[in-house]
């Protein structure tokens, strides 16, 4: 059961886009800056930083075009997502170097902006990014597997829906609220532009304390992708999970809440 937790709200306006992020724990803590994945927001990271030691500062951001935040557009490829990070780092109290936790898309965005920003970042941990980009296999999930659950949300579709999502063990009334909050651009732009951008690359210039957790039930990265990325960066600490799926804060809190922990921790 979720703890009864006091969550204040954030807000920051990066580019003309309103921004919003949910918060927990210590104002004075180190901050924690969750980043969710590409149907998803923050609220997915509160029963997880609801569960965590309160002595740090865990902030989980809606990310543009999700939950609260605005919804442009336009202007959902990794340097806008940069941006508006650089924004919530610059709206922190005392500044400081936060720990970055990203899932899935999320993920990416915390590795690229580690690499590009390493004075301004403490650490970072990566769960299950997707490897697509220039000369690799492309995102290994069609276009269709998020926007027609779209479709038949927006649609009233209400007995489809639920079918869908329990079929691969996700809550659909959780999932609904998720989506509800998702502009159809964001889902569409977003998974273009992983695509297009090299997480390698990233991947390749952290210099900053890194922990990935690869999820092996999920098709992203299996055992001789792991081999791979530990061959490009050594300095990157690989959990390897053979029979985790890929939303792995929604099927098995209690090992993400522990994982989360040990890397806090400097386990």
């Amino acid at each position: 059961m979720m703890k009864r937790i006091a969550f204040d709200e954030i807000g920051i306006e990066a580019g003309g886009v309103q921004l919003y992020a949910a918060a927990c724990g210590d104002p004075g803590g180190e901050p924690v800056i969750f980043l969710h994945g590409i149907s998803e927001n923050g609220s997915a990271f509160g029963p997880i930083m609801a569960a965590l030691p309160q002595h740090r500062r865990y902030i989980a951001l809606d990310l543009r075009g999700r939950g609260r935040s605005g919804k442009p557009a336009s202007g959902y490829a990794m340097r806008d997502y940069i941006a508006d990070l650089l924004a919530l780092w610059n709206a922190l109290p005392g500044g400081g170097k936060p720990a970055l936790i990203g899932h899935s898309m999320g993920a990416r965005i915390a590795a690229a902006f580690a690499a590009a920003y390493p004075e301004l970042t403490g650490r970072v941990m990566m769960i299950d990014p997707p490897l697509s980009g220039p000369g690799r296999p492309p995102f290994p999930l069609p276009l269709a597997r998020f926007t027609v659950p779209k479709a038949m949300l927006d649609a009233g579709d209400l007995e489809a829906f639920r079918a869908h999502y329990a079929a691969i063990g996700i809550d659909p009334e959780a999932k609904a609220r998720e989506l509800k909050a998702c502009a159809p651009e964001a889902i569409e732009q977003s998974y273009l532009a992983m695509n297009e951008e090299p997480f390698h690359v990233w991947y390749r210039l952290l210099r900053v304390p890194a922990r990935l957790v690869a999820c092996g039930g999920a098709p992203f990265i299996g055992p001789a992708e792991a081999r791979e990325l530990e061959a490009l960066n050594p300095s990157v600490d690989i959990r390897y999970l053979p029979e985790a799926g890929h939303e792995l804060h929604k099927r098995e809190p209690e090992t993400t809440i522990r994982l989360i922990r040990e890397f806090l921790e400097g386990r």
